[in-house]
Protein backbone atom coordinates (compact mmCIF):
# COMPACT_ATOMS: atom_id res chain seq x y z
CA UNK A 1 0.00 0.00 0.00
CA UNK A 2 1.47 3.38 -1.09
CA UNK A 3 0.30 6.35 0.40
CA UNK A 4 0.94 9.45 -1.37
CA UNK A 5 3.18 11.80 0.99
CA UNK A 6 3.53 15.54 0.75
CA UNK A 7 6.29 17.09 -0.60
CA UNK A 8 8.51 19.33 0.94
CA UNK A 9 11.13 21.77 -0.55
CA UNK A 10 14.22 21.43 2.07
CA UNK A 11 16.96 19.16 1.15
CA UNK A 12 19.27 17.27 3.72
CA UNK A 13 22.45 19.29 4.02
CA UNK A 14 25.62 18.02 6.21
CA UNK A 15 26.24 21.19 8.00
CA UNK A 16 29.85 22.80 7.91
CA UNK A 17 32.39 22.67 10.81
CA UNK A 18 31.36 26.01 11.59
CA UNK A 19 27.80 25.68 11.78
CA UNK A 20 27.49 23.14 14.42
CA UNK A 21 28.35 24.15 18.32
CA UNK A 22 30.64 22.50 19.93
CA UNK A 23 30.27 18.87 21.26
CA UNK A 24 26.99 18.36 19.23
CA UNK A 25 27.06 15.42 16.67
CA UNK A 26 25.81 14.95 12.98
CA UNK A 27 24.01 12.51 11.65
CA UNK A 28 25.02 9.11 10.48
CA UNK A 29 23.36 5.38 10.71
CA UNK A 30 24.95 2.70 11.65
CA UNK A 31 24.01 -0.01 14.23
CA UNK A 32 24.15 -3.88 15.41
CA UNK A 33 24.79 -7.25 15.78
CA UNK A 34 22.13 -10.24 15.81
CA UNK A 35 23.35 -12.96 17.63
CA UNK A 36 20.04 -14.30 19.55
CA UNK A 37 17.42 -17.52 19.78
CA UNK A 38 15.34 -16.98 16.91
CA UNK A 39 12.26 -18.93 16.08
CA UNK A 40 11.91 -18.30 12.77
CA UNK A 41 14.45 -19.85 10.35
CA UNK A 42 17.63 -18.21 8.40
CA UNK A 43 17.64 -17.80 5.12
CA UNK A 44 21.04 -17.29 3.88
CA UNK A 45 20.17 -14.69 1.74
CA UNK A 46 18.90 -12.20 5.13
CA UNK A 47 19.98 -9.15 5.78
CA UNK A 48 18.70 -8.88 9.75
CA UNK A 49 20.22 -5.42 11.12
CA UNK A 50 22.39 -3.13 10.02
CA UNK A 51 25.57 -4.32 7.90
CA UNK A 52 24.18 -7.62 7.54
CA UNK A 53 24.06 -10.94 8.90
CA UNK A 54 27.60 -10.04 11.36
CA UNK A 55 27.24 -6.32 11.20
CA UNK A 56 30.48 -5.86 9.05
CA UNK A 57 29.30 -5.09 5.83
CA UNK A 58 29.85 -8.84 4.94
CA UNK A 59 27.25 -10.58 2.14
CA UNK A 60 27.30 -14.43 1.62
CA UNK A 61 30.55 -14.90 -0.49
CA UNK A 62 29.58 -17.63 -2.05
CA UNK A 63 26.74 -15.65 -4.62
CA UNK A 64 28.54 -12.69 -6.22
CA UNK A 65 27.17 -10.27 -8.14
CA UNK A 66 26.73 -10.47 -11.77
CA UNK A 67 28.29 -8.08 -13.67
CA UNK A 68 26.45 -7.84 -16.78
CA UNK A 69 24.47 -4.26 -15.45
CA UNK A 70 22.31 -1.71 -17.77
CA UNK A 71 23.72 1.57 -17.61
CA UNK A 72 20.57 2.71 -16.05
CA UNK A 73 19.60 0.36 -13.04
CA UNK A 74 14.92 0.25 -12.83
CA UNK A 75 13.82 -0.37 -9.91
CA UNK A 76 12.20 -3.79 -9.82
CA UNK A 77 9.53 -1.63 -7.56
CA UNK A 78 9.35 0.94 -5.38
CA UNK A 79 7.29 1.56 -2.04
CA UNK A 80 6.53 5.06 -0.92
CA UNK A 81 7.52 5.81 2.39
CA UNK A 82 7.63 8.79 4.71
CA UNK A 83 10.74 10.98 6.11
CA UNK A 84 13.78 9.27 7.90
CA UNK A 85 17.35 8.08 6.57
CA UNK A 86 17.13 4.38 8.15
CA UNK A 87 18.01 1.73 5.78
CA UNK A 88 16.22 -2.10 5.46
CA UNK A 89 16.15 -5.00 7.16
CA UNK A 90 15.49 -8.11 5.52
CA UNK A 91 14.36 -11.14 6.42
CA UNK A 92 12.66 -14.31 4.97
CA UNK A 93 11.75 -12.16 2.18
CA UNK A 94 10.17 -9.65 4.03
CA UNK A 95 11.87 -5.63 3.78
CA UNK A 96 11.45 -3.70 6.81
CA UNK A 97 11.89 -0.50 6.81
CA UNK A 98 10.83 2.58 9.43
CA UNK A 99 9.92 5.77 8.71
CA UNK A 100 7.86 8.82 9.89
CA UNK A 101 4.72 10.04 8.17
CA UNK A 102 3.05 12.99 9.80
CA UNK A 103 2.74 12.62 14.13
CA UNK A 104 3.70 8.62 13.83
CA UNK A 105 7.04 6.71 13.45
CA UNK A 106 5.73 3.60 11.57
CA UNK A 107 7.55 0.20 10.41
CA UNK A 108 6.42 -0.92 7.45
CA UNK A 109 6.97 -4.80 6.33
CA UNK A 110 6.97 -5.12 2.30
CA UNK A 111 7.19 -8.43 0.20
CA UNK A 112 10.91 -8.54 -1.27
CA UNK A 113 9.43 -9.91 -4.65
CA UNK A 114 6.14 -8.13 -4.95
CA UNK A 115 6.87 -4.86 -2.94
CA UNK A 116 3.41 -5.15 -1.57
CA UNK A 117 2.54 -4.33 2.04
CA UNK A 118 2.17 -6.92 4.25
CA UNK A 119 1.75 -4.81 7.68
CA UNK A 120 2.00 -1.63 9.12
CA UNK A 121 2.97 -0.77 12.97
CA UNK A 122 2.37 2.56 13.97
CA UNK A 123 3.08 4.61 17.12
CA UNK A 124 3.56 8.25 18.18
CA UNK A 125 6.46 10.42 16.72
CA UNK A 126 7.84 12.85 19.15
CA UNK A 127 11.03 14.04 17.44
CA UNK A 128 11.43 17.80 16.27
CA UNK A 129 13.98 18.22 13.43
CA UNK A 130 16.55 21.46 13.96
CA UNK A 131 18.66 22.23 11.41
CA UNK A 132 17.72 19.33 9.28
CA UNK A 133 14.37 19.27 7.65
CA UNK A 134 13.79 15.55 7.98
CA UNK A 135 12.39 14.03 11.07
CA UNK A 136 12.26 10.67 10.56
CA UNK A 137 14.08 7.65 12.16
CA UNK A 138 17.89 7.16 11.18
CA UNK A 139 18.35 3.72 12.50
CA UNK A 140 18.12 0.17 10.65
CA UNK A 141 15.63 -2.05 12.81
CA UNK A 142 16.97 -5.10 13.50
CA UNK A 143 14.72 -8.33 13.40
CA UNK A 144 15.13 -11.18 15.93
CA UNK A 145 12.92 -14.22 15.87
CA UNK A 146 9.60 -12.53 15.69
CA UNK A 147 10.31 -9.09 17.01
CA UNK A 148 11.51 -6.30 15.35
CA UNK A 149 13.44 -3.46 17.49
CA UNK A 150 13.04 -0.11 16.78
CA UNK A 151 14.67 2.87 17.68
CA UNK A 152 13.36 5.93 16.87
CA UNK A 153 14.77 10.00 15.79
CA UNK A 154 13.84 11.09 19.77
CA UNK A 155 14.86 7.41 20.84
CA UNK A 156 11.92 5.42 21.62
CA UNK A 157 12.84 1.72 21.67
CA UNK A 158 9.69 -0.44 20.40
CA UNK A 159 9.51 -4.24 19.80
CA UNK A 160 7.36 -5.09 17.15
CA UNK A 161 5.78 -8.70 16.40
CA UNK A 162 6.83 -9.30 13.12
CA UNK A 163 4.20 -12.38 12.99
CA UNK A 164 1.30 -9.09 12.75
CA UNK A 165 2.96 -5.86 13.17
CA UNK A 166 1.36 -5.23 16.76
CA UNK A 167 3.55 -3.44 19.10
CA UNK A 168 4.94 -6.03 22.09
CA UNK A 169 6.37 -3.17 24.55
CA UNK A 170 8.36 0.55 24.06
CA UNK A 171 10.12 2.61 26.21
CA UNK A 172 10.72 6.77 25.57
CA UNK A 173 14.59 5.91 26.47
CA UNK A 174 15.90 9.15 26.02
CA UNK A 175 13.67 11.23 27.78
CA UNK A 176 13.52 8.85 30.66
CA UNK A 177 17.15 9.08 31.12
CA UNK A 178 17.55 12.98 30.02
CA UNK A 179 19.49 12.62 27.25
CA UNK A 180 20.05 15.76 24.59
CA UNK A 181 18.60 15.39 21.02
CA UNK A 182 21.48 17.04 19.33
CA UNK A 183 20.98 18.09 15.77
CA UNK A 184 19.74 15.06 14.53
CA UNK A 185 18.53 12.98 16.86
CA UNK A 186 18.95 9.04 17.97
CA UNK A 187 21.12 7.71 15.30
CA UNK A 188 22.87 4.68 17.07
CA UNK A 189 21.51 1.62 16.20
CA UNK A 190 20.84 -1.24 18.90
CA UNK A 191 22.80 -4.43 19.62
CA UNK A 192 20.90 -7.43 20.73
CA UNK A 193 23.14 -9.90 22.49
CA UNK A 194 21.34 -13.20 23.45
CA UNK A 195 18.37 -11.61 25.56
CA UNK A 196 19.55 -8.01 26.39
CA UNK A 197 19.15 -4.64 24.07
CA UNK A 198 22.61 -2.56 23.98
CA UNK A 199 21.52 0.74 23.76
CA UNK A 200 24.09 3.76 23.30
CA UNK A 201 21.18 6.32 24.54
CA UNK A 202 24.13 9.29 25.76
CA UNK A 203 21.64 10.13 28.73
CA UNK A 204 22.95 12.31 31.81
CA UNK A 205 21.66 9.26 34.06
CA UNK A 206 22.71 6.46 31.97
CA UNK A 207 25.07 6.63 28.85
CA UNK A 208 24.55 2.72 27.83
CA UNK A 209 21.65 0.43 29.04
CA UNK A 210 20.81 -2.77 28.50
CA UNK A 211 17.09 -3.46 28.04
CA UNK A 212 15.30 -7.21 28.44
CA UNK A 213 14.67 -8.16 24.89
CA UNK A 214 11.33 -10.19 25.96
CA UNK A 215 9.63 -7.14 28.37
CA UNK A 216 11.45 -4.23 27.45
CA UNK A 217 12.62 -3.95 31.19
CA UNK A 218 15.80 -2.25 32.32
CA UNK A 219 18.45 -5.00 33.33
CA UNK A 220 21.33 -2.52 33.90
CA UNK A 221 22.55 1.34 33.04
CA UNK A 222 26.36 2.16 32.61
CA UNK A 223 28.32 5.24 31.95
CA UNK A 224 27.44 8.62 31.58
CA UNK A 225 28.56 9.14 28.47
CA UNK A 226 26.90 11.05 25.26
CA UNK A 227 25.61 8.84 22.41
CA UNK A 228 27.65 8.26 19.21
CA UNK A 229 25.91 8.12 15.74
CA UNK A 230 28.42 4.56 15.73
CA UNK A 231 26.63 1.07 16.42
CA UNK A 232 27.88 -0.98 19.09
CA UNK A 233 29.29 -4.33 17.96
CA UNK A 234 29.27 -7.60 19.93
CA UNK A 235 32.70 -9.21 20.79
CA UNK A 236 33.48 -13.05 20.95
CA UNK A 237 34.66 -13.06 24.52
CA UNK A 238 32.83 -13.26 27.49
CA UNK A 239 33.02 -11.56 30.84
CA UNK A 240 32.29 -12.54 34.15
CA UNK A 241 28.52 -12.55 33.77
CA UNK A 242 28.86 -15.26 31.39
CA UNK A 243 27.50 -13.15 28.74
CA UNK A 244 29.45 -12.29 25.19
CA UNK A 245 31.26 -8.39 25.67
CA UNK A 246 30.18 -5.34 23.40
CA UNK A 247 31.84 -2.19 21.72
CA UNK A 248 30.75 0.65 22.22
CA UNK A 249 31.70 3.86 20.54
CA UNK A 250 30.18 6.67 22.07
CA UNK A 251 30.76 10.59 21.94
CA UNK A 252 34.24 10.82 23.23
CA UNK A 253 35.19 7.52 24.18
CA UNK A 254 34.95 3.47 23.49
CA UNK A 255 34.28 0.79 26.14
CA UNK A 256 34.53 -2.50 26.70
CA UNK A 257 31.26 -3.62 28.31
CA UNK A 258 29.97 -6.84 29.73
CA UNK A 259 26.33 -7.21 28.50
CA UNK A 260 25.21 -9.34 31.74
CA UNK A 261 25.83 -6.73 34.01
CA UNK A 262 26.78 -3.44 32.10
CA UNK A 263 30.39 -4.05 33.81
CA UNK A 264 32.94 -1.04 31.76
CA UNK A 265 36.27 -3.46 31.25
CA UNK A 266 38.11 -0.71 29.33
CA UNK A 267 37.64 2.83 28.36
CA UNK A 268 39.97 4.28 25.34
CA UNK A 269 39.68 8.22 24.34
CA UNK A 270 38.44 8.07 21.05
CA UNK A 271 36.85 11.45 19.43
CA UNK A 272 37.41 15.22 19.11
CA UNK A 273 35.32 17.93 21.23
CA UNK A 274 34.08 20.64 18.79
CA UNK A 275 31.33 19.88 15.23
CA UNK A 276 32.63 16.06 15.11
CA UNK A 277 30.85 12.87 15.07
CA UNK A 278 31.63 9.27 15.38
CA UNK A 279 29.13 7.79 13.19
CA UNK A 280 31.15 4.56 11.71
CA UNK A 281 30.97 1.17 13.13
CA UNK A 282 33.88 -0.83 14.28
CA UNK A 283 35.24 -3.23 12.10
CA UNK A 284 37.12 -6.29 12.86
CA UNK A 285 40.65 -6.81 11.19
CA UNK A 286 42.34 -9.35 12.90
CA UNK A 287 40.84 -11.86 15.57
CA UNK A 288 39.64 -9.81 18.61
CA UNK A 289 41.42 -6.57 16.72
CA UNK A 290 39.47 -3.87 15.75
CA UNK A 291 39.59 -0.79 13.33
CA UNK A 292 37.64 2.54 14.59
CA UNK A 293 37.70 5.40 12.12
CA UNK A 294 36.30 9.07 12.47
CA UNK A 295 37.07 12.27 10.69
CA UNK A 296 37.51 16.28 11.33
CA UNK A 297 41.88 15.14 12.44
CA UNK A 298 40.62 12.44 14.75
CA UNK A 299 41.57 9.68 12.06
CA UNK A 300 41.88 6.03 12.70
CA UNK A 301 42.58 3.82 16.14
CA UNK A 302 43.30 -0.28 16.03
CA UNK A 303 42.58 -1.66 19.54
CA UNK A 304 43.33 -5.30 20.41
CA UNK A 305 40.83 -6.72 23.25
CA UNK A 306 42.34 -9.65 25.52
CA UNK A 307 39.83 -10.64 27.89
CA UNK A 308 38.15 -7.08 28.28
CA UNK A 309 41.01 -5.37 28.24
CA UNK A 310 41.48 -2.95 25.04
CA UNK A 311 45.40 -2.26 23.95
CA UNK A 312 45.92 0.43 21.70
CA UNK A 313 47.85 -0.79 18.93
CA UNK A 314 48.51 2.47 16.99
CA UNK A 315 46.69 5.65 16.23
CA UNK A 316 46.81 7.19 12.74
CA UNK A 317 45.73 10.75 11.42
CA UNK A 318 46.24 9.98 7.46
CA UNK A 319 44.94 6.59 7.18
CA UNK A 320 41.62 6.19 6.90
CA UNK A 321 39.87 8.58 8.32
CA UNK A 322 35.61 8.68 7.65
CA UNK A 323 33.07 10.67 8.30
CA UNK A 324 30.35 8.24 8.94
CA UNK A 325 30.50 5.63 6.28
CA UNK A 326 31.95 1.95 7.50
CA UNK A 327 34.88 0.39 5.40
CA UNK A 328 34.36 -3.55 4.46
CA UNK A 329 37.36 -5.92 4.78
CA UNK A 330 38.29 -7.96 1.91
CA UNK A 331 41.09 -10.08 2.83
CA UNK A 332 43.82 -8.36 5.12
CA UNK A 333 42.55 -5.16 3.45
CA UNK A 334 40.42 -2.87 3.91
CA UNK A 335 38.37 -0.41 1.53
CA UNK A 336 36.49 2.82 2.47
CA UNK A 337 35.95 5.87 2.26
CA UNK A 338 38.26 9.01 3.19
CA UNK A 339 37.19 12.26 3.77
CA UNK A 340 34.05 14.23 4.37
CA UNK A 341 30.87 14.76 2.59
CA UNK A 342 30.55 18.28 3.48
CA UNK A 343 33.73 19.80 2.50
CA UNK A 344 36.36 18.56 -0.65
CA UNK A 345 35.00 15.41 -2.39
CA UNK A 346 35.67 12.21 -0.39
CA UNK A 347 38.14 9.29 -1.81
CA UNK A 348 37.88 5.74 -1.87
CA UNK A 349 40.68 4.02 -0.56
CA UNK A 350 42.06 0.70 -0.15
CA UNK A 351 44.57 0.49 3.02
CA UNK A 352 46.38 -2.06 4.63
CA UNK A 353 46.14 -1.39 7.70
CA UNK A 354 48.93 -3.49 10.09
CA UNK A 355 51.46 -2.01 7.41
CA UNK A 356 49.38 2.06 7.64
CA UNK A 357 49.51 1.52 3.97
CA UNK A 358 47.66 2.96 1.46
CA UNK A 359 46.91 0.54 -1.69
CA UNK A 360 45.22 2.97 -3.89
CA UNK A 361 42.71 5.74 -3.91
CA UNK A 362 40.18 6.78 -6.60
CA UNK A 363 39.65 10.67 -5.96
CA UNK A 364 36.08 12.45 -6.26
CA UNK A 365 34.18 9.28 -5.45
CA UNK A 366 32.34 11.10 -2.48
CA UNK A 367 30.57 9.40 0.60
CA UNK A 368 29.59 5.98 -0.20
CA UNK A 369 28.13 3.06 1.88
CA UNK A 370 30.15 -0.30 1.09
CA UNK A 371 28.90 -3.96 1.36
CA UNK A 372 31.71 -6.48 0.88
CA UNK A 373 30.62 -9.91 -1.48
CA UNK A 374 33.61 -12.06 -1.14
CA UNK A 375 36.28 -10.61 -3.17
CA UNK A 376 33.61 -8.31 -5.19
CA UNK A 377 33.18 -4.62 -3.28
CA UNK A 378 29.79 -2.69 -3.97
CA UNK A 379 30.19 0.90 -3.31
CA UNK A 380 26.58 2.86 -3.61
CA UNK A 381 27.27 6.42 -3.42
CA UNK A 382 24.96 9.60 -1.65
CA UNK A 383 24.12 10.78 -5.84
CA UNK A 384 23.33 7.24 -6.57
CA UNK A 385 26.00 5.87 -8.20
CA UNK A 386 26.66 2.22 -7.98
CA UNK A 387 29.92 0.72 -8.83
CA UNK A 388 31.33 -2.98 -8.57
CA UNK A 389 35.14 -3.46 -7.73
CA UNK A 390 37.13 -5.88 -7.51
CA UNK A 391 38.49 -5.93 -3.98
CA UNK A 392 41.43 -7.82 -4.33
CA UNK A 393 43.02 -5.80 -7.07
CA UNK A 394 46.01 -3.33 -6.63
CA UNK A 395 44.00 -0.50 -8.70
CA UNK A 396 40.98 0.94 -8.87
CA UNK A 397 39.23 -1.99 -10.76
CA UNK A 398 35.50 -1.93 -12.05
CA UNK A 399 33.70 -4.72 -13.13
CA UNK A 400 30.35 -3.17 -13.12
CA UNK A 401 29.10 0.59 -12.69
CA UNK A 402 25.06 1.74 -13.08
CA UNK A 403 23.47 4.50 -11.82
CA UNK A 404 20.23 5.16 -9.84
CA UNK A 405 17.07 7.26 -10.27
CA UNK A 406 16.47 9.19 -7.76
CA UNK A 407 17.77 12.51 -5.19
CA UNK A 408 19.83 11.52 -2.17
CA UNK A 409 20.77 8.16 -1.06
CA UNK A 410 22.00 8.16 2.18
CA UNK A 411 20.46 5.09 3.74
CA UNK A 412 22.19 2.24 3.92
CA UNK A 413 21.37 -0.39 1.50
CA UNK A 414 20.33 -4.22 2.06
CA UNK A 415 21.54 -7.15 -0.48
CA UNK A 416 19.27 -10.32 -0.55
CA UNK A 417 21.11 -12.34 -3.25
CA UNK A 418 21.00 -10.33 -6.30
CA UNK A 419 18.31 -7.90 -5.01
CA UNK A 420 19.82 -4.54 -3.50
CA UNK A 421 17.08 -2.80 -1.43
CA UNK A 422 17.88 1.05 -1.30
CA UNK A 423 16.37 4.10 -0.01
CA UNK A 424 16.59 7.75 -1.25
CA UNK A 425 15.20 10.90 0.13
CA UNK A 426 13.22 13.23 -2.37
CA UNK A 427 12.78 15.75 0.47
CA UNK A 428 12.72 16.69 4.05
CA UNK A 429 9.31 14.83 4.58
CA UNK A 430 9.29 11.72 1.95
CA UNK A 431 11.50 8.94 0.59
CA UNK A 432 11.68 5.69 -1.46
CA UNK A 433 12.23 2.86 -0.67
CA UNK A 434 13.38 0.07 -3.87
CA UNK A 435 13.99 -3.20 -4.82
CA UNK A 436 17.02 -3.20 -7.86
CA UNK A 437 17.61 -6.62 -9.41
CA UNK A 438 21.86 -6.65 -10.15
CA UNK A 439 22.14 -9.07 -12.96
CA UNK A 440 19.81 -11.62 -14.06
Amino acid sequence: MNSKLPAHSVPFRFPTASAIPGGQLMAGLAIVVLLAISSRPTWANDWPQILGPQRDGQADASQPLPTDWPKTLEPVWTYDLGSGYAGAAIVADVVYVPHRLNGNELLEAIDLKTGKQVWRASWKATYRSTIDADSGPRCVPIIVGNQAICYGAAGDLVSVRTTDGQISWSRPLRRELNADDGYFGAGSSPLVVDDVVVVNVGGAMAGIVGIELATGKTLWKSTNYEASYAAPVQLKQKGKSGKPLALVVTRLNTVVIDTGNGAVLSDVRFGSRGPTVNAATPVEIAPDTFLLTASYGVGSLVLKINDGKATEIFRDTQLLSSQYNTPVRVGERLIGINGREDSAPAALRAIEPFEKQVLWEKTGIGTAHLIAIGKQVLTMSVTGSLTLLDGTSDKFNVLAQGSLAGKAFRSLPALSGKVLIVRDSIDGKSSRCSAIKLGK
